[in-house]
């Protein structure tokens, strides 16, 4: 018995030294644990694999760089582990003032990482953006406030948040003052000792902090190791033959000898820490895995991620797909994974991300052109002439577009295999004066008689199209107000797309059968969307912020049976150009604010937006919501801002209940609105009919099919520019077989409503507090023309049931331009009309 006990701890005991990794290395779990004696390089040309339940163990930030290629595979009984030597579990330095403790706190919110953003102070119970009138803040107020946060080092950055979109709770100290050597927590200066300014509208007009802060606070209490590195792993520029179908983001290099490294049940634990004179002459954060412009990513299943003392994980650069499968990422003081990607496509299946210091998912993307030294890394990145090449099999494929002379149009003809289709992404747009503009055809096909996609006139950034076939046609075509203009064609002005292929529409961001709860930030913050954001049958809710955040850029967001509940801020939180936004059988419920908000055509208050260099603009706008619940939301259910362009507003079968604020709030265009100039004849197709350029009626209900023609008959005498402006200004608006139940103000308000057309029909709205449905107009004295003024509802077939209201049940505040044709109401209990 007693000889048996002593030869266990002899083998817990011992362990080996960590070899050299040159060549095809094996380590074994019999030699585990492994100590490795500082940084760990597995170079060019090598691969090392590390057999089932082996322990690696690393000093104090140590990294394991991985150039070659690395098979780390586990069992679920026998899992890899790589860990720290110490095995320290990393506590969070953020450091409590003697006198306030925890109810007074910092963080950084909006910013590339958790060491930069703007401003927020906890302050009598809320979250306050922290602003000053004459910006008289400097780095030493800004190291203090670092070191609140456990960090270093600080410095401060002047920003302005956008007007149209300030935030509602803020905070002003204009001169925190800090004394030299004197004062050891911001709180102990002198200007901040002062009672702040409070408010919900505080910070209006005033400039916002901004902060840089880096380091730790006392780094000689952390050890941790420093985490894995997966740099670039190649060599040769040799290119295959044959295309690489399989995958959108596919390797640009297509080395058959190129392998990736794969990681599958493996733990990573206590890393996150670069020691001193390494990055810089103070210990610094770094990610616990970390992926660095590379172009054939590692395989991740099955990861478990703890303890960083940054981010669990940061994609930086990269060229090719991302996908994490069955992982945890969690108690990381950073983001749960960071992905700063040229391609998207960045697939989360199964995993659970919970409990990080900044946002559960950070995505971003960096849709800059290709630099001249990239390109020559990689001839498949070569910006070919889209005028002059010839039609093409291979993708990604890079292209530019040079007009000739003002009003010249190029087509190009894609084809891939079966089963698939295509995506035409937009780089980059540059014009070198306002007047001129850009046109884009796509057709379902390699003809212009297949089927029209899109047609659009426009001068910036454009959202990704995607074709339902194999086959897509492109044709671009530049043009300007005044051809003979010498301002109207600049030699520079030009367009950078490039085209790829998928087995459907090539997406930034899936995120499938997830749980992303309790984070210190966002649940998913999106930053720059170009396509579409997928949520499938994922948990997002706890979060310190928003559920999700979808901040700048334009694209789709498609959400099936997911929830967003619980969150202290909104549920969802959209401020970009716009897109289309479909929310099926989901559940946004109990969020602190808004359950839904929608701002579009609208600068984002995010701090990246000065990095943005092209702004994207969205071809179309689209929200539909069906068979979802919108419950107990601590402001607005949805609250749709307002868009001046063509708008489709769809709501199906849903359940809005006991919202504080209304359960629906739609506001249309706010301002005089005009028609623009938006056919050019020289841009007509020759083979499609004008009459094919209008825009498709609103489709049938299929509930409802309604028996009134609402649509205004025009007369013949209307000029034909005019009549489109007119109906492609138009929102169609149908709300439709819905149920508002208890909710505090209002089940649906419409103010101002303009140009606006539709059915508000068979909907039931019980038990409000202050009217059930409200209809304003708009009061603008602007009635040139009625027919740029147009709004028709037809509001039937509803039923009204124990609604109060001190003034109202159904207000419609109306004006001569109107139509609106109200009848089969059923009430029962309720005030009158």
């Amino acid at each position: 018995m007693y000889l048996v006990i002593i030869l266990s701890l002899f083998c817990y005991c011992q362990s080996t030294k960590l070899p050299n990794l040159v060549g095809n290395i094996l380590l074994t779990r019999l030699e585990s644990p492994y100590d490795a004696s500082g940084d760990t390089i597995i170079p060019y040309d090598s691969t090392v694999t590390i057999e089932s339940g082996t322990i690696l163990r690393f000093p104090r930030g140590a990294q394991l760089i991985v150039r070659g290629r690395f098979l780390a595979k586990g069992t679920p009984d026998r899992r890899i582990v790589f860990t720290s030597s110490t095995s320290a579990l990393y506590r969070d330095q953020q450091q409590n003032h003697r006198i306030s403790g925890t109810n007074i706190r910092f963080r950084l919110v909006d910013g590339t990482n958790i060491q930069n953003g703007l401003l927020q102070m906890y302050f009598k119970n809320r979250w306050r953006y922290v602003c000053t009138e004459f910006y008289r803040w400097f780095d030493y107020d800004a190291t203090l406030t670092c070191r609140m946060m456990g960090f270093r080092n600080g410095s401060v950055i002047p920003y302005r948040i956008n007007d149209s979109e300030s935030p509602w709770y803020g905070l002003q100290i204009d001169h925190p003052a800090c004394r030299w050597n004197k004062d050891e927590h911001l709180l102990d200066c002198p200007g901040v000792r002062v009672p702040p300014q409070l408010g919900i509208n505080i910070c209006d007009n005033k400039q916002y902090i901004r902060l840089q802060c880096d380091g730790f606070f006392d780094p000689f209490v952390v050890l941790n190791w420093g985490g894995i590195v997966f740099e670039r792993n190649f060599q040769s520029k040799e290119l295959s033959d044959i295309p690489h179908i399989s995958d959108s983001a596919s390797p640009l290099f297509n080395d058959l000898k190129q392998q990736p490294s794969i990681l599958n049940y493996v733990d990573i634990l206590h890393a996150g820490l670069r020691p001193e004179l390494t990055i810089r002459s103070y210990a610094e954060r770094y990610a616990a895995v970390t992926v660095f412009d590379n172009l054939i990513n590692p395989i991740f299943d099955n990861i478990t991620i703890l303890y960083s003392a940054s981010d669990g994980m940061n994609f930086s650069n990269v060229g090719s797909s991302v996908r994490l499968r069955n992982s945890v990422l969690a108690y990381n003081r950073g983001h749960g994974i960071v992905v700063t990607s040229r391609y998207g496509n960045v697939t989360l299946d199964n995993v659970h991300i919970h409990d990080n210091g900044g946002d559960g998912v950070h995505y971003t993307l960096n849709n800059t052109e290709w630099s001249v030294r990239e390109q020559e890394e990689s001839p498949q990145r070569l910006y070919k002439s889209f005028c002059e090449t010839a039609n093409t099999v291979e993708f990604p494929n890079y292209f530019t577009y040079r007009p000739s002379a003002a009003g010249t149009c190029c087509t190009q003809a894609f084809s891939s295999l079966y089963n698939t289709r295509l995506t035409v992404h937009f780089q980059s747009v540059f014009v070198g004066d306002y007047r001129t503009r850009f046109r884009v055809e796509i057709y379902d096909g390699k003809f212009d008689i297949m089927p029209l996609l899109a047609n659009i006139t426009f001068n910036r950034t454009l959202e990704s199209l995607s074709s339902y076939s194999n086959e897509l046609l492109v044709r671009l075509c530049h043009s300007c107000d005044n051809v003979r203009s010498r301002a109207c064609w600049n030699q520079s002005d030009r367009i950078q797309l490039y085209v790829v292929n998928d087995i459907g529409r090539d997406a930034d961001v899936h995120i499938w059968n997830s749980r992303i709860v309790n984070n210190s930030l966002n649940g998913v913050r999106i930053v720059n969307l170009r396509s579409l954001i997928e949520i499938n049958e994922t948990l997002i809710k706890h979060n310190n912020r928003h559920g999700l955040d979808i901040d700048s850029g334009a694209g789709a967001l498609w959400t099936y049976h997911s929830n967003f509940n619980s969150n202290n801020e909104d549920g969802i939180h959209i401020i970009y150009d716009g897109g289309e936004r479909r929310l099926f059988y989901s559940d946004i419920s109990f969020n602190t604010q808004h359950g839904l908000s929608v701002r579009l055509d609208s600068a984002p208050i995010g701090s990246l937006l000065s990095n943005i260099d092209f702004p994207t603009f969205a071809y179309r706008q689209i929200t539909f919501i069906n068979g979802s619940s919108i419950r107990s939301n601590g402001f607005y259910g949805l609250w749709q801002h307002s868009t001046c362009h063509p708008a489709l507003f769809f709501i199906n079968g849903s359940l809005f209940e006991r919202s504080v604020y209304d359960a629906i709030r739609f506001d249309s265009c706010q301002h005089e609105w005009r028609p623009q100039k938006v056919i050019e004849y020289q841009f007509r197709s020759p083979m499609i009919p004008f009459n094919s350029l209008l825009p498709p009626p609103p489709p049938p209900s299929i509930i409802y099919q309604a028996p009134i023609n609402i649509y205004p008959q025009y007369p013949p005498w209307i000029p034909v520019a005019l009549l489109y402006a007119n109906e492609t200004g138009n929102t169609i608006f149908n709300v439709i077989w819905n149920r508002f139940l208890n909710n505090k103000r209002v089940g649906l308000r419409l103010n101002p409503v303009q140009n606006i057309l539709g059915d508000i029909t068979n909907n039931s709205f019980i038990g409000h507090n202050n009217g059930a449905l409200l209809i304003v107009g708009n009061k603008s004295n602007w009635n040139e023309d009625i027919y740029l003024r147009n709004v028709t509802l037809r509001i039937l077939f509803n039923n009204f049931t124990n609604n109060n209201g001190k003034n109202f049940i159904v207000s419609l505040d109306l004006n001569e331009l109107f139509t609106i044709r109200l009848f089969h109401i059923c009430t029962s209990a309720s005030r009158p009309i």
